[in-house]
């Protein structure tokens, strides 16, 4: 059986995904920049989720703290830059 922390993080990986598809439709409909931001945002908030996700499964066994940390910084400073008005 699965644990509640293993299905919240499968949960936003969904999310993650579906929104990635969305900024990915929005940037081919105007090419804004804005748009590519959020789709590499979202993309790498999959990537970390499914990092943490192998680290929950213990697939690995390694300490990812790092990866991780440094993921969510780049998702956060490219999400901001995406709401950025210039």
């Amino acid at each position: 059986m699965m644990s509640m922390e293993i299905i919240l993080a499968i949960i936003v990986l969904i999310l993650s995904l579906i929104l990635a598809g969305v900024s990915f439709i929005a940037y081919k409909k105007s090419h804004l920049r804005p748009a590519l931001y959020l789709l590499v945002a979202f993309i790498l908030l999959a990537v970390k989720k499914m990092v943490e996700l192998l680290q929950l499964t213990e697939w690995i066994k390694r300490d990812l703290g790092w990866a991780i940390s440094g993921l969510e910084i780049i998702f956060l400073v490219l999400f901001v830059l995406a709401l950025w008005r210039r």
